[in-house]
C-alpha cells in the first residue's frame, strides 16, 4: 500500500504529547530554547516510566512475573534502539550516558593497546568523546588531533589523511558538531579509517535529534547517542559491531556475564528510563505514521519521521 506522506507535521498534535509545554512563566507560556542541551518528553515516556514502577519493577532473570516482565521490557527497548541504529538488537548496550560509556569503552580497547600505539580525535568533538581516549596516554598511547578549517569549520581531511598511519588503531570522531554544528563526513572518515586498519567510534550525540542514523551504511564500529536529546531519558546507548563486543573484555564484576550486550552493562541498569528509551523511539515512530500513513515497519515510520 502506498502511503499518504505529508510534508509538515500536525503540530497540534505534538503539542499535545508534552504536558511540560503547559509550564507557565510569570504568566505567559514557557518558551524552551534549551534544545541542543535536551528536550522535552512526550507523555508516553513519562507512562512508560510510570508503568515499570507499577507492573514490573523487579531485577532480570527470575522466574517470577515483574521479573520476567522486565526482561521482556529491555528485550523490547533493545529492539527499538536497534531500529533507530539500524543494527540487531544484540548490538545495543545500555549506559548512565554518553560519557560514561565511551570512558568504559576506551577502557576496554585500552586493555588491547601498547605503548606507541596510535589515536585520532578531533578539534571540532565534544570533549566526551576526547578525554577518554586521552586517559590511555598514561599507558602510552599516543593521541593524534585532526584539525579543523578555518574558513567553514569542517574538518581537515588532508589533515587527518596525514594523521593516519600503521599505527592508527581507533579514530574517534563526532558526527555533528555541539559548538557549530558541522556534519561530519563519518562514512568516508570510516572507509579512511578502515583502509589504515583502524577502528571507527562515533559520538552521534548531536546527530541523532535531526538526521537518521544507519550503522550499516556508515558501517562505523561503535555508535554512542543520548536518549534524552530525542525526547527520551536521561540515559546514554552505544551500538557496537558483535564481533567487536565479544572481542574486547569490559571491566564488570566477576559474577556478571560474559555475553554482550549485558556484559557492558555494569551492575543494575536504571530500568525504568529503558522503559522510557523504548517509549521514545516509539514516539518518533508515531511521529513518523502521521507524516505517512503507510508506514508498516518502525524502521520505515522512524523515517518517515526524519
Amino acid at each position: 500500500m502506498r502511503g499518504t506522506g505529508n510534508k509538515t507535521f500536525d503540530i497540534a498534535w505534538v503539542r499535545e504529547q508534552f504536558p511540560s509545554l503547559k509550564l507557565q512563566v510569570n504568566g505567559h507560556a514557557a518558551a524552551f530554547l534549551d534544545g541542543p542541551a535536551g528536550t522535552q518528553v512526550p507523555k508516553q515516556v513519562m507512562d512508560a516510566v510510570q508503568n515499570y514502577f507499577l507492573t514490573a519493577n523487579a531485577n532480570t532473570n527470575g522466574a517470577f512475573l515483574t521479573s520476567r516482565r522486565t526482561d521482556e521490557m529491555i528485550l523490547s527497548a533493545r529492539g527499538a534502539m536497534a531500529d533507530f541504529f539500524n543494527c540487531d538488537h544484540d548490538e545495543v548496550v545500555f549506559g548512565q550516558n554518553m560519557t560514561t560509556i565511551t570512558f568504559a569503552l576506551a577502557r576496554a580497547i585500552g586493555r588491547e593497546l601498547k605503548s606507541g600505539d596510535e589515536i585520532v580525535v578531533t578539534t571540532l568533538d565534544h570533549d566526551a568523546n576526547v578525554a577518554p581516549w586521552r586517559a590511555l596516554e598514561e599507558k602510552g598511547v599516543v593521541i593524534r588531533q585532526v584539525d579543523i578549517r578555518e574558513s567553514d569549520c569542517t574538518l581537515d581531511m588532508e589533515n587527518l589523511r596525514h594523521n593516519l598511519s600503521a599505527k592508527t588503531k581507533l579514530v574517534a570522531v563526532g558526527y555533528a558538531s555541539n559548538m557549530v554544528g558541522t556534519i561530519n563526513p563519518v562514512a568516508e572518515i570510516t572507509k579512511l579509517a578502515h583502509s589504515a586498519g583502524a577502528l571507527v567510534f562515533v559520538d552521534a550525540v548531536h546527530y541523532a535529534p535531526h538526521g537518521l542514523i544507519d550503522v550499516k551504511a556508515l558501517d562505523c564500529d561503535f555508535l554512542a547517542c543520548s536518549p534524552y536529546k530525542f525526547f527520551g531519558p536521561h540515559m546514554g546507548t552505544l551500538y557496537g559491531k558483535r564481533k567487536h563486543l565479544e572481542k574486547f573484555t569490559p571491566y564488570k564484576v566477576r559474577p556478571a556475564t560474559n555475553t554482550p550486550p549485558e556484559s557492558w552493562e555494569t551492575g543494575t541498569p536504571v530500568q525504568e528510563l529503558i522503559a522510557g528509551i523504548g517509549a521514545a523511539v516509539d514516539y518518533i515512530a508515531e511521529l513518523g505514521r502521521h507524516c505517512d500513513t503507510g508506514v508498516k515497519s518502525r524502521r520505515a515510520a522512524l523515517q518517515a519521521a526524519y
